[in-house]
């Protein structure tokens, strides 16, 4: 009888226990539930007509460098970068921009965040207007058509001392007909002039393979505690054109002055001229001659010139490997000389929402 009742009371624990069990779970199922719900109010969301790329390119070198004292093997980097952009159509062609674009440095640690373009722009049948950091008139209408080598300084001589990304920079940005017109700011109030520390304006004209692209920027110089000690002045230009046969072929100049308000003044040149041919499918060569001059009359100057040499094997739309024989010879230092090999992989993946 004792046996029975043990039994029996053991039974009926057991099924207490077990009911504990069932609402236990089932209330946690509930509290679950509600935090989903909750997480979901609260994650934004992308709004209709928005589009949203992921994009990147990565570009090792590994590079043989003789400076004429000696040689030397290095892994470098050709500017890799991951970024990315969305938009969002408003309405009667009014579009809302976001792009972030940062380096990706793999001649050292593979270190990530050095930005590169971060801005938000509208753009409106009667332009775009942009804020933050950006690519320039100069570059966009000029140096780009010249910017056609795997090197983390082309275009050559327009990368010693002219604009590639700018910070802090109110842009505007208009196209008809053919014609582009750009106008950008530099406002930093942390340095420099209490207005624009920099302006930039350019015009481009496109017709069938026809590029022409003419640019100007007014640019403050800057000395200790970033007080203002002069500007910098250039004009420059270029033609670029692509024939049928996929023959590619652009020069780019521009004239520099450098004045100083109390010092000597100066005037400098840059010139890229740039070729390319496509072969055999998949190959291409492409050819490049550049000077820069810096307007300095003694052997404190840094004026060179030089050439680049590049066959590239296209092994798909995205995949790309090269090799580089580059030149820079300076006038008062020894000459520069690299052979390289290197490697560029793209992508870019988008949604629609």
């Amino acid at each position: 009888m004792n046996t029975k009742m043990t039994l029996m009371a053991a039974a009926i624990a057991a099924v207490s226990v077990n009911a504990v069990a069932a609402d236990s779970l089932e209330e946690q199922v509930r509290v679950l539930s509600e935090r989903v719900q909750q997480l979901e109010q609260q994650t934004p969301t992308l709004a209709e007509g928005t589009s949203f790329n992921l994009y990147g390119s990565l570009r090792p070198t590994f590079n043989y460098l003789d400076d004429g004292d000696n040689g030397k093997w290095d892994v470098r980097d050709a500017l890799s970068r991951v970024g990315i952009k969305a938009q969002t159509e408003l309405s009667n062609g009014w579009v809302a921009i976001a792009q972030g674009e940062w380096s990706v440095d793999i001649s050292n640690n593979g270190d990530f965040g050095k930005a590169r373009q971060a801005y938000v722009a509208l753009a409106t049948p009667y332009g775009q207007l942009g804020v933050g950091k950006q690519r320039p008139a100069q570059y966009t209408l000029v140096a780009e058509y010249v910017d056609i080598f795997n090197h983390g300084n082309s275009p050559f001589a327009y990368d010693a001392e002219s604009p590639f990304f700018v910070d802090n920079f109110v842009t505007y940005k208009l196209q008809k007909q053919g014609f582009t017109l750009m106008a950008g700011a530099q406002i930093n109030g942390d340095k420099g002039d209490d207005n624009a520390d920099m302006v930039n304006v350019g015009v481009g004209y496109d017709l069938a393979g026809l590029h022409l692209g003419l640019g100007y920027v007014t640019q403050d110089r800057l000395g200790d505690s970033n007080q203002v000690v002069g500007d910098d002045q250039t004009i420059g230009g270029v033609v670029a054109y692509s024939f049928d046969n996929g023959l590619y072929l652009a020069a780019a100049y521009q004239d520099k002055d450098y004045n100083l308000d109390n010092g000597v003044d100066r005037s400098g040149s840059t010139l890229d001229t740039a070729l390319a041919y496509p072969f055999a499918d998949q190959y291409k060569v492409k050819l490049g001659y550049f000077i820069f001059e810096d307007g300095v009359k003694d052997n404190s100057s840094k004026d060179y010139d030089g050439y680049n040499t590049t066959l590239e094997w296209n092994a798909a739309d995205n995949l790309r490997f090269h090799v580089e024989y580059l030149v820079k010879d300076f006038d008062y230092s020894d000459k520069d000389t690299s052979i390289a090999v290197g490697m560029r992989y793209d992508f870019d993946l988008g949604w629609n929402f």
